[in-house]
């Protein structure tokens, strides 16, 4: 069993503070006349803000590091890591709207600190794959997650024109609605199109196929659709997201 999370109060998370630094010790960003820059991109941290609340995660839970509390419900998860590069690439990060892939509400840096906060989470498909042998995703299930996480990665490559990077089940979530919604894009807009990145996407989209089909070695698949799985999840390195789901919805004709 999962070790037990700590809930903090805010008081006690390191980044927490009531000081705004100087737009001089980011030389390299300007937050107020950069027309690259979106709105909801600001400099500070979200705990700076007096009438918010968040709560602190220790340890983090599916790399969420604060819940943001409003009338006593999550409104907000919060996200943040290190940022190496002095050069933040502003001109990358913009809004997300698609089914499959989370958005991004607010977007702050802060001496070398980026935040990402979004507004809804879920359980991930690796929590759901822990459910075994309780719980298994069926066949068809694991056909329309493959499908939106597919769709989500479509919009990443083509719209975003970028790759998500290190695609795992920890980072693909069922949110309360039923959505499979791709989370964690927020570093994904850091990165520079990678075309090798892409490709490795669908891969790991293809892994988690084979792994949510057979979380058991000695379990086989069966059936048209566990056919067709599995030669989903044995897909050519050269496959694409929506070559994928071309490919599927010929097979089903």
């Amino acid at each position: 069993m999962a070790p037990a999370k700590k809930l903090g109060s805010p008081v006690e998370l390191p980044d927490c503070r009531r000081t705004v630094l100087p737009k001089k010790l980011l030389p390299s960003v300007s937050f107020h006349d950069d027309p690259a820059r979106p709105e909801f991109v600001k400099h500070g941290s979200p705990y700076d803000q007096v009438d918010r609340v968040f709560f602190g995660l220790n340890p983090p839970w599916n790399n969420v590091h604060a819940i943001e509390f409003k009338d006593g419900f999550p409104v907000g998860f919060l996200i943040h890591q290190k940022v190496e590069s002095k050069n933040i690439p502003l001109d990358r990060i913009r809004q997300v709207s698609h089914k499959n892939v989370l958005s991004l509400e607010e977007v702050y840096f802060l001496k070398g600190n980026i935040y990402f906060l979004y507004n809804q989470w879920g359980i991930t498909l690796n929590e759901i794959g822990q459910l075994s042998p309780v719980f298994n995703l069926s066949e068809v299930e694991v056909a329309v997650i493959c499908k939106a996480i597919l769709q989500g990665l479509i919009y990443i490559h083509e719209d975003l024109d970028t790759c998500y990077g290190d695609l795992t089940l920890s980072n693909v979530l069922i949110t309360d609605q039923g959505d499979v919604k791709i989370a964690g894009i927020g570093n994904s807009l850091l990165q520079k199109p990678n075309p090798l990145g892409k490709a490795r996407d669908v891969q790991a989209v293809c892994r988690m196929a084979q792994n949510l089909l057979t979380p058991e070695k000695d379990v086989n698949v069966r059936g048209t659709t566990g056919l067709l799985a599995q030669d989903f999840a044995g897909a050519p390195p050269t496959a694409t997201a929506k070559g994928l789901l071309q490919d599927r919805e010929r097979a089903k004709a």
